[in-house]
């Protein structure tokens, strides 16, 4: 499998090169040339397989030759035993065919287990192999950082370096970042939103010092979409046998899975929609609702993992709307960087459309769809997959299709919220200890000096 740059189609690179990167040299995010297709068959032979050995089936052809197959066998298996469900990503029913994905199983519990934990496997081994060492780099309001910081906590070759912003995330997962510590982690408290920190790293690729190699723990980094795509088979497989259409609603805090779901369709899957979920911070609804993208001040919401406006993989979906036309999409980043707006081309927008809806879920409708949720079928579910839940209930093509919701993050996350609801007793909180304040600097987001100081240190 041969990779290229979304902005320079003459950039080429191996899986071992992609893994171990965070963007192309040209700012340009990663892309496979030519992803896999199965056939309808040869989906549904796929359907007593575990999760591990499905994963396998999806992810080979990406990694191509870089690793032998045992190896990869194994990586996989190692990576989804951090998760403590015997099935990985179980299926709970909601309503008259609609499902939530949990996919919280992990060891943060959240979503981006998924991808750290594998990660981790894939950077380890081909540093082991190259005799090298890195730096995972990221932005994270919390659920990212924190999988990436207990993934890569006992590598030997790695060192994180995580960018936070210092406030508008919530209270419980900041105090996770700060305590959080072992001797390969450094973190940066931002003065600004989670968008400066994704800024901040974002320069930071672009113009990397250091002599360690820079990975990506976020979502520009392939492994993660990569990641991603095996919910969509699991889905399917677990509902239809890989035979019948299904849609799917996703909270939107990140594009990476939306992006996963529309590639996982070109693959061979019969999904016929995807319902983009965003809270009140809805540049993604006003993209699909009337074509127009922009940079926008984000607001704390009570599901504070989808409280931003700049969506990297979006790049990914551009990439593919425009015919893999590299030099139009590296004008409209260009453009967007440059004035914080996007229009994409009418006619590929309408395509776009044919199988993505959007909606914007406000915080009294999240409340009220926790409470009726759990009302109606005893089921809690927290802030971000509710937002996903109703998108769904309400925009939904087909009442004959599966209709399946990703759930991100564990209920366990908002226990103090579902409490003040009385859905939960209300939670003995356990202070979150701080062993130390080493390897922890407050920064503005143009504090270019510090950052640089410090990585040079390491």
């Amino acid at each position: 499998m041969q990779y290229v740059s979304s902005r320079n189609s003459a950039t080429k690179a191996d899986f071992e090169t992609v893994v171990l990167s965070g963007v192309a040299e040209d700012g340009g995010l990663y892309m496979p040339s030519a992803p896999p297709e199965f056939s309808a068959q040869e989906i549904a032979n796929w359907s007593m397989l575990t999760y591990d050995e499905l994963a396998f089936r999806v992810i080979k052809p990406f990694v191509g030759q870089t690793i032998p197959e045992e190896d990869l066998k194994q990586l996989l298996k190692d990576a989804y035993s951090e998760f403590d469900h015997r099935t990985i990503a179980p299926l709970q029913q909601v309503d008259r065919n609609e499902w939530v994905l949990e996919l919280f199983h992990g060891p943060t519990r959240s979503s981006k287990d998924f991808s750290a934990q594998l990660q981790v496997r894939f950077v380890e081994y081909f540093l082991a192999k190259r005799k090298r060492r890195a730096l995972i780099v990221g932005a994270t309001n919390g659920d990212t950082g924190l999988a990436a910081i207990e993934a890569f906590k006992n590598s030997q070759s790695s060192v994180v370096v995580a960018f936070f912003p210092e406030s508008g995330s919530p209270d419980e997962q900041i105090m996770r970042l700060h305590a959080s510590d072992h001797p390969n982690l450094y973190r940066f408290a931002v003065n600004g939103s989670f968008d400066d920190c994704q800024m901040i790293v974002s320069k930071l690729f672009r113009n990397w010092q250091s002599n360690y190699t820079a990975v990506s723990f976020n979502s520009s980094n392939w492994v993660n979409v990569m990641a991603q795509l095996v919910f969509y088979f699991y889905a399917t497989l677990q509902l239809s046998g890989g035979q019948r259409t299904i849609g799917f609603s996703v909270p939107a805090s990140s594009f990476s899975e939306v992006y996963a779901g529309y590639i996982a369709q070109k693959m061979g899957l019969p999904i016929t929609q995807m319902i983009v979920a965003t809270n009140r911070n809805d540049a993604l609804h006003q993209l699909f609702l009337k074509n127009h993208y922009s940079r926008i001040k984000s607001d704390r919401s009570l599901s504070p993992a989808m409280d931003l406006s700049v969506f990297s993989n979006l790049e990914r979906l551009l990439w593919e709307l425009y015919g893999k036309d590299s030099v139009a999409v590296s004008k409209l980043m260009e453009e967007f960087e440059e004035n914080g707006e996007m229009v994409i081309d009418n006619k590929l927008w309408l395509q776009a459309r044919m199988i993505i809806d959007s909606y914007s879920v406000s915080d009294e409708e999240t409340l009220a769809e926790i409470k009726s949720m759990h009302h109606d079928t005893g089921y809690i579910i927290d802030p971000h997959t509710a937002t996903g839940v109703l998108a769904a209930r309400l925009y939904r093509r087909s009442m004959v299709a599966p209709m399946v919701t990703l759930g991100e993050v564990s209920p366990i996350k908002s226990a103090i919220l579902l409490a003040k609801l009385g859905i939960v007793p209300i939670p003995k909180v356990t202070p979150v200890q701080s062993s130390c304040s080493l390897r922890l600097y407050r920064i503005n987001p143009d504090d270019v000096g510090t950052i640089n100081q410090v990585l040079s240190s390491i």
